[in-house]
């Protein structure tokens, strides 16, 4: 993904070859994927990893890969630029994943993975960044809570769009009466629709009762059925959308949840103070748009409520049944009641009938034929109403019951089995039709829909950043005024008034406490350094916490962001050195290796630079890491354009073995509670050494004992204040 101040893939002349990790092989893959160079570096520059992960042998790790190493060739910087040690590459991908946890979705998430410190010489892409995370920040304050929720969960049902696959259709044929026409047929529309060559009028009528419709190319030499055929004169012209309207559809009904809530998001950023976001989409477009989707259920079906006709035939699908039977049960009972309440008088000539081997049911029927024809009337208009018939349908109906008078009633099967396909074929037919209307209505708008998906997920990449900076409280920085030099249009509230290399922290809160105890639940730091300082403290007093803090807040500076802070005015960098606690003394190599490191960093070749170090006492012995720290300290002051803060226990002997003078501050304690906690001030303390937790112990103890016991204690005490 690139800012508007880069320029593309193209207007650089970059090759796909020129590209560190892209082979000939690759390169052969990614032009077969995208159907050219031009198109596999546009999508590279754009930075989307599900496209590239099309491409064959493409894992979401290695497309992340490529999309940085375009990046460096664009831009002339990389990551490892600016972040010179792990130390501070763990601590920026710390960042990175409280980041992604306020992203909506993977191609955000995706984003941030991509978002890299810039060096002081290319702030301008730092700037790019930060504009836009500003206009972001101020559509996303600009909604109510509630409103941002919404917007949110919109955010989480956008993907990037895919392709549709329509399904073998089953329910209609083509039927050929040529060679010719049936092997082009197959060819063109066999992978969607049976084709079937025809060679007789039998043949012809078993298919034509098989499928509930037929299309034809040409006419054979015997007769057709009246209807239940589309015929078409050219079968050139002919497109297979026109015969399965289901493969158009099938796009809009793979993406029809992202599409709704692309479309959904549309219509509340255009009514609200985004208007704009999505130009191609006013809330009117949008919302026409949705209507038509909702036409369309996700099995790819049309949704009940979009046509009376097919709604009503869809119902008489689903409650024929029962309603049949349960009149069928009504009618019994009533016949029953008939039954019940008559008396049947035979005369001579029935009984007459009855001994010549007349069978007595006739009689009876004829008895009770009149009373039984009423009754089944009423019952065969109370289906009509209750099924909403029309004529054709009530007449395929009127002997469901059979022309016989029997007692139970039954169903008969076959008048029922032509009744269903009656009304299946109706509402197949119906179904066709709005599936071929909302095709056509869709058809132009599939280019717009896209673009709308995209621009959501390039919305939800920046909106995503202005939330993890809106739920920490961030602020931008201030620049130092020699940014000014960098010929970047930066406004008077983001350039301080120095040219010293310095930051300047105003209520301050750790990323990583903040995130994991709450933002309410940390205690806030202020802070300020210019050029070398050594910080001492207490132990679990937060030196750590506020060099990842510091580290935290030039980070995020040289991405562009805000930084977790009330205001933090810095000098910018070109690079950043961090240094972490080491797990215990190091062994002759890796000791040697560290000092090597040091050496480098130690250069001066024009470059600001931020050298931090986290108790670095503990890579050798305490006697000579003081020795070395000192050296260390003077060597970086002496620089003049590094910006050093350096977290020690000895802090004492440090000094006593520097040269020239260093500041030392101190994050004390105001002392111990009573279950032996300390009560820390955050905030450093200017030109003050801190005391130790041991003292702090010893010194409670000689307050709070007294004869023989304070007398121990307090020589134990005089030992921390340097007193024989």
């Amino acid at each position: 993904m690139i800012s508007d101040g880069e320029s593309t893939a193209v207007e650089t002349n970059i090759r796909l070859r020129d590209i560190s990790g892209i082979g000939s092989i690759l390169e052969k893959r990614l032009v077969t994927c995208f159907g050219s160079e031009e198109k596999a570096l546009e999508t590279l520059v754009k930075g989307d990893v599900h496209e590239l992960c099309r491409v064959e042998g493409m894992t979401r790790k290695s497309a992340q890969s490529l999309i940085l190493n375009v990046s460096r060739e664009q831009n002339g910087v990389s990551v490892d630029d600016f972040l010179k040690t792990k130390e501070a590459e763990a601590l920026y991908s710390g960042i990175q994943k409280i980041m992604k946890k306020h992203c909506c979705t993977e191609y955000s998430a995706d984003f941030i993975e991509r978002l890299v410190p810039y060096p002081k010489r290319r702030l301008d892409l730092a700037f790019d960044i930060r504009e836009k995370i500003e206009g972001h920040l101020a559509i996303l304050q600009s909604f109510s809570p509630d409103e941002r929720e919404t917007i949110q969960s919109l955010l989480s049902a956008v993907s990037p769009a895919k392709e549709g696959a329509a399904q073998k259709i089953r329910d209609r044929a083509v039927l050929a009466f040529s060679e010719n026409v049936y092997l082009e047929a197959r060819e063109k529309f066999g992978n969607l629709l049976p084709v079937h060559l025809v060679s007789d009028q039998q043949e012809c009528a078993d298919f034509f009762f098989s499928y509930h419709s037929v299309i034809l190319f040409d006419y054979p030499d015997f007769d057709l059925p009246e209807s239940g055929y589309d015929y078409f004169r050219d079968i050139d012209a002919v497109e297979i959308e026109q015969l399965v309207p289901e493969l158009a559809l099938s796009y809009f009904v793979k993406n029809l949840k992202s599409f709704d809530a692309s479309l959904c998001l549309a219509e509340i950023l255009a009514a609200g103070s985004a208007d704009g976001v999505f130009s191609q989409f006013s809330a009117e477009g949008a919302l026409e748009l949705r209507t038509l989707l909702k036409k369309l259920n996700a099995d790819g079906s049309i949704n009940p409520g979009t046509d009376p006709e097919s709604d009503r035939l869809k119902n008489i699908s689903v409650s024929c049944d029962e309603t049949l039977l349960k009149k069928a049960a009504e009618l019994s009972d009533k016949l029953k009641n008939v039954l019940t309440g008559n008396t049947l008088t035979l005369d001579g000539d029935q009984l007459m009938h009855i001994l010549s081997g007349a069978d007595l049911k006739q009689i009876v029927t004829a008895n009770v034929s009149k009373p039984y024809r009423e009754i089944l009337k009423e019952t065969l208009a109370e289906i009509t109403e209750t099924l909403s018939l029309k004529k054709d349908e009530e007449m395929i109906l009127s002997d469901i019951y059979g022309d016989e008078i029997a007692c139970p009633v039954t169903l008969n099967l076959d008048s029922l089995t032509r009744f269903k396909r009656e009304i299946s074929s109706k509402a197949l037919e119906i179904e066709q039709k709005q599936k071929k209307q909302l095709s056509k209505e869709l058809a132009g708008k599939k280019e717009a829909v896209s673009v709308l998906v995209s621009d959501c997920l390039e919305f939800d990449c920046w909106y995503s950043a202005a939330s993890f900076a809106n739920a920490y409280q961030m602020t931008f920085p201030v620049f130092a005024k020699a940014s000014s030099q960098l010929n970047l249009d930066l406004n008077s509230d983001s350039v301080g008034a120095t040219d010293s290399v310095y930051f300047n922290l105003e209520n301050g809160r750790n990323l990583f406490l903040s995130s994991k105890y709450g933002f309410d639940e940390i205690t806030p730091v202020s802070y300020d350094v210019e050029n070398t300082v050594l910080l001492s403290g207490v132990n679990s007093g937060g030196k750590t916490t506020v060099l990842e803090l510091i580290g935290q807040c030039l980070i995020l500076a040289h991405m562009g962001f805000p930084v977790p802070a009330e205001h933090f005015e810095f000098s910018p960098i070109e690079e950043f050195y961090y240094f972490g606690k080491s797990k215990g003394t190091l062994d002759a190599g890796a000791f040697e290796t560290t000092l090597r490191n040091f050496s480098i960093v130690s250069e001066s070749n024009g470059y600001e630079r931020a050298v931090f170090a986290d108790e670095l006492e503990s890579i050798t012995e305490p006697g000579a890491s003081a020795k070395i720290i000192a050296g260390l300290l003077e060597t970086f002051c002496e620089n003049g354009k590094t910006l050093s803060l350096f977290v020690s226990h000895l802090a004492e002997a440090i000094m006593e073995n520097c040269d020239i003078p260093i500041r030392v501050d101190g994050i004390d304690a105001d002392g111990l509670d009573e279950n032996l906690n300390l009560i820390v001030n955050r905030n450093p303390i200017k030109n003050h050494i801190a005391k130790s937790t041991p003292e702090l112990i010893v010194e409670k103890l000689f307050l709070t004992s007294t004869g023989v016991e304070n007398a121990f204690y307090e020589k134990l005490k005089k030992k921390f204040e340097g007193k024989n």
